[in-house]
């Protein structure tokens, strides 16, 4: 499995020069004869995970990656962590961007093939009660679905769920539950449309969504709509 994926990387970087592809496959086997040695305080872990860096995990309760999750730990550490009695779960081919952070103080469930980019944070306890810093809340379980999309420095609030597909914008705060498909963004986050039809060819691709001003994003989804 290992080994097609490499190949198939292989062949998507054709366009780049023979020493930067063999820089690359180079980095892609480095990544993931490391791995072992850098998810250690895992529970379990899939097939195929691979860590770009090294990321700081501390794990007092269960901690689980799916196959072939990706942590991105360069130039800044993905923080996993788990307090005693606390979850965390991964699922397959989702990916955590360097400097993100996510803390399981009871649940905290990520599903498979999300994209979370640089510096978002995901926690199931605010650590401090509002009357008295001597007293931790009561966590509040977070559940991110499959296909979700958690952009650049967003923040994930105790007791949210994240519905399949939908996108958190840049620099939002989730305070409250997101539909299914929605696009949310603000903070508090709030719900400003809806992601295009993948089955649209006029929708706008990932790579452009990342690369576009979010207005202009749902411009062209009003219009089509």
């Amino acid at each position: 499995m290992a080994m097609a994926a490499m190949y198939e990387k292989w062949r998507r970087d054709e366009g780049l020069s023979r020493s930067e592809r063999l820089w690359k496959a180079r980095q892609y086997v480095l990544s993931l004869a490391l791995t072992p040695l850098r998810t250690r305080p895992a529970d379990s872990v899939g097939s195929g995970v691979r860590c770009i860096g090294r990321p700081t995990m501390v794990n007092l309760g269960i901690m689980t990656l799916g196959d072939h999750v990706v942590l991105r730990s360069r130039p800044v550490p993905v923080e996993l962590a788990t307090s005693r009695g606390g979850e965390l779960s991964i699922g397959a081919s989702t990916s955590i961007n360097a400097g993100s952070s996510i803390h399981a103080d009871r649940l905290v469930h990520i599903g498979a093939r999300v994209r979370v980019a640089p510096y978002v944070h995901i926690m199931d306890t605010s650590f401090h009660d509002l009357s008295t810093h001597r007293r931790r809340p009561d966590a509040r379980p977070v559940f991110i679905d499959d296909d979700v999309w958690i952009c650049v420095k967003a923040t994930v609030l105790p007791g949210v769920t994240i519905g399949r597909g939908a996108v958190v914008g840049a620099h939002s705060v989730v305070t409250k539950d997101v539909p299914a498909g929605a696009i949310v963004t603000g903070s508090p986050a709030r719900v400003v449309g809806e992601v295009p039809d993948r089955g649209d060819e006029d929708a706008p691709s990932l790579v452009e969504l990342q690369s576009m001003d979010l207005d202009l994003v749902l411009a062209q989804v009003e219009t089509r709509s």
